[in-house]
Parts: C-alpha cells; sequence; structure tokens
C-alpha cells in the first residue's frame, strides 16, 4: 500500500509519495508567467540607474576624502583650503607651548582665565593636549573629540570649554568647524574612509601663532654649544705642535747655515723657522728636540659613598613622583636633596613627594607630566627651594599623633582598671546592707516610741 510501512525497511522515505498518474503526459493547458519585453526593459533600466548612482556616490566620498586629506581612525569634517590659509600657522609645538605659558603667566594672561573661570595651569594642560593632536608643521588639524582632549589632559569636558575660550581670545586657537552629526553623504564618506560606522565628527581646530603673540614673547635661551671632539682634539694638538717649534727654535744656535721657512697648514703660528745643522755638532742635534715625558695619569680619589638614607629618599622621592625622574643616574637627586638641607633620618622620599603635593595644591598648581619637563632635576631644585625643611616631617607628625593616642589609650585603660578596682565584693555589699539596715531599724524604732 502506498504509504505504509509493510515491506519497507525506510517507511518515511520513497513509498510514502505516489506517484502522479499522469506523470509524462503533456498538459496543454498550463500557463506560466513569462515577462513581457516592456518589463524587461525597465527592470535593467532601474538596474542600470542604480548602478550608475552607487558610481557616483562612490566617486563623491573618494573626492571627499581626498580633498579633506583624512587622516587617522575617524572621520573629520572637511575644512575649506582658502578658511586655513587666512590662518598663520605656528612656530613649532615646543614654541607655541612657550608662547601660551608666556602670555597666562602674565597679569593680563591671568585675569583673562579669571574671566574665563579656569586656571591658568589647568588651562596650559588643555593646551598642551590640543597640541598633542596637531600636525607637527602647521599645527592645524585637531580633529580629537572634547572627552579624548579632556582624558589626556586629566580635566572635565567643562574644563576644555572653558580653556578654548582663552584659546580664542589670545587668537591662538581657531575653530573651524563645530562638531555636529554627519549626514548621509558623509556618514558613507566616513565609512569609505575607516571601514566602521561613525555618526558624528568633532570640532576642527587650527592652532596659531600670530604676529603680536610671536612679538610680545621673549626670546628662549639658547644652551651654549659645546665644540665637537674632533674640533678639541684638533685645538690640542696645534697647541702641542707650536710648543714644540717654540722650543726648536729657543734650543738653535745664533751661527750657522740660514734658516728656511717651511708653512704649516695645521699649526696656528702660521709658519715654523728652523736651520740646518752641521754634522759635526752633536750635542746641539741632540739638544734640538727631545720627545715629552709620559703622561701621568690622572688619579681620583674614590668619592665618599653617599648614605643609605639619602639613596633611600631620592628612590621613594622618585617612585612616588614619576615626573621627576632623571635623565641620567639618580644620584643626581641626592646632591639636590642634600644641597637642599633636607635631613634623610628625618624625611623620607614620600614625606617629600606629600610635601610638594600639599605646596602645588597651596598655590593652585597641578603636576607637571614627564613630557612637559625640559629638566626635571632644575624643576625639583627650584621647588625645593620654596619650601622650609626645619619643620616637622609628615612622618614625625604621624609618629607624634600615634604616640599621643597610645598615651590616651593608656590612661582609659588605667582609669578603667582602677575603676575595676574601686567596685565592692559581694562581701562588702553585704556589710553595707546589713548596717543600712540596722540603721533604718534603730530609726523606725525611736520613731513609735
Amino acid at each position: 500500500m502506498a504509504g505504509m510501512s509493510q515491506g519497507n525497511s525506510y517507511p518515511e522515505y520513497g513509498s510514502t509519495h505516489s506517484l502522479s498518474p499522469t506523470f509524462g503526459v503533456s498538459h496543454t493547458n498550463t500557463h506560466t508567467a513569462v515577462p513581457q519585453s516592456a518589463e524587461v526593459d525597465v527592470w535593467h533600466a532601474t538596474v542600470d540607474a542604480l548602478l550608475i548612482r552607487v558610481a557616483l556616490i562612490d566617486s563623491e566620498t573618494r573626492r571627499i576624502n581626498e580633498s579633506s586629506d583624512q587622516r587617522g581612525r575617524s572621520w573629520a569634517l572637511p575644512v575649506e583650503p582658502a578658511e586655513q590659509a587666512r590662518i598663520p600657522v605656528w612656530t613649532s609645538r615646543r614654541e607655541w607651548l612657550r608662547q601660551f605659558r608666556h602670555h597666562i603667566d602674565t597679569p593680563a594672561g591671568k585675569t583673562l582665565c579669571a574671566r574665563r573661570l579656569i586656571k591658568p595651569d589647568k588651562a596650559y594642560a588643555v593646551a598642551e593636549a590640543h597640541a598633542h593632536f596637531a600636525e607637527s608643521h602647521t599645527g592645524r588639524g585637531v580633529t580629537a573629540a572634547k572627552s579624548t582632549i579632556a582624558a589626556r589632559a586629566k580635566v572635565s569636558e567643562s574644563a576644555v570649554n572653558r580653556a578654548r575660550r582663552v584659546l580664542i581670545d589670545l587668537e591662538m586657537g581657531i575653530e573651524h568647524v563645530r562638531g555636529r552629526n554627519l549626514k548621509t553623504l558623509e556618514f558613507l564618506a566616513a565609512e569609505a574612509h575607516h571601514g566602521g560606522q561613525q555618526h558624528r565628527a568633532a570640532s576642527s581646530w587650527s592652532l596659531s601663532s600670530p604676529r603680536c603673540i610671536v612679538e610680545a614673547t621673549p626670546l628662549a635661551k639658547s644652551p651654549k654649544k659645546r665644540p665637537s671632539r674632533s674640533a678639541e682634539r684638533t685645538a690640542r694638538y696645534r697647541t702641542r705642535k707650536a710648543l714644540r717649534t717654540g722650543s726648536i727654535a729657543l734650543d738653535q744656535p745664533n751661527q750657522g747655515p740660514p734658516a728656511t721657512t717651511v708653512a704649516d697648514t695645521l699649526s696656528s703660528v702660521g709658519s715654523l723657522s728652523c736651520e740646518v745643522l752641521p754634522l759635526g755638532r752633536t750635542h746641539q742635534r741632540a739638544r734640538a728636540w727631545t720627545p715629552p715625558p709620559p703622561r701621568k695619569k690622572h688619579t681620583t680619589a674614590a668619592k665618599t659613598p653617599r648614605p643609605l638614607g639619602l639613596q633611600r629618599a631620592a628612590a621613594e622621592l622618585i617612585n612616588d613622583a614619576p615626573a621627576l625622574s632623571p635623565p641620567g643616574h639618580i644620584g643626581a637627586v641626592c646632591d639636590i636633596l642634600q644641597n637642599a638641607g633636607i635631613d634623610p633620618t628625618r624625611w623620607t622620599g614620600r614625606d617629600i613627594a606629600r610635601t610638594l603635593s600639599r605646596d602645588t595644591a597651596q598655590r593652585g598648581w597641578i603636576w607637571p607630566t614627564a613630557a612637559s619637563l625640559s629638566s626635571p632635576l632644575a624643576y625639583l631644585k627650584r621647588r625645593l627651594r620654596s619650601i622650609d625643611w626645619t619643620g616637622k616631617s609628615p612622618s614625625e607628625q604621624r609618629k607624634a599623633e600615634d604616640l599621643a593616642r597610645r598615651k590616651e589609650q593608656k590612661q582609659l585603660e588605667t582609669t578603667h582598671e582602677e575603676r575595676a578596682k574601686a567596685v565592692a565584693n559581694p562581701e562588702h555589699r553585704a556589710k553595707a546592707l546589713a548596717s543600712i539596715r540596722a540603721h533604718l531599724a534603730d530609726k523606725l524604732r525611736h520613731q513609735r516610741h
């Protein structure tokens, strides 16, 4: 039977579907929907129009990305070249930061920061974050988000807004385009640039060094250039050569053949005067020039090792304040602490770091970063010079407080012990109660009589 499992080991397949009795017979009245030529033409036209539109969108997004010179992992709002051309470029990253620091430290700059409700140190931290994301040659292309700048400067986003107002007032920061949501074509351009989905773009800024700012900023002190080793070596050679020729001229006799002048290209004297000595006068030839005695090696006495407490204090200070890490050996920090008059037996490195932090907070400053300090040792020396280190250190104050607390606890324990000793025992209580009862009984008895 069709559809039953008798005689079939696989009842689920095969026999459950019977063949149609009309299988293989042609049907003349079956109608299949065949698209007409007009519908096919409309479909082809629609597909061609969509392909053309996709190609136009692709070319437009490519043109936008190429004209706006997109860089990085995010898409920035394009800025007109004429808009950027009217803004002067900055001098350099370091010079721009030095100019900004100078102008916010002046009385007018402090007044401006106070009017914008921000401290100069916070404004400088935000400016340093902007300079970090700017192009190194022009100072343009600051397209980082406000949250990114706030995270790098370690301030709030409202502080970033206030610092930007200071930049605008000084004409050292110009906002070209305000951040906003992206349009459809811009969204597609951003996706073509970095392959992800970006719905919003940050503001676009340029950092500038106007003429008035550059002229009002004093020139930086250029460090003295030390001559190269080759120049020093050449100078020493010429000095030895001049001394050697002078000794030869002194030892030559007055009589003899005329002297011949030989030009010396390496000598600072310019020419050498020498005489031809006769062969018989051997003592004069012997006195003509004698090799210089061998140089004695300069032996320096062994330096006294620095105290272990001083080394430990310097190590703890660098550990708690990494921005003060010296570029060379840590012994330079030990020398600065010793010259500042800090007693390492009373002041630990942690005490010094806490005192510097408290002094920084009292002055309304913030700790600088390692990148902003060009000379950590000079900064540490200046900060230590402005603090009195003759008072008690935080560890000594803590020890005194702990000693006073232990003394107070001991007094409380002594008072509790004395109170416990003064408590009456049961026998004493019984005698006292008996005496009170007897006194009351006598009193009642006298009242009755």
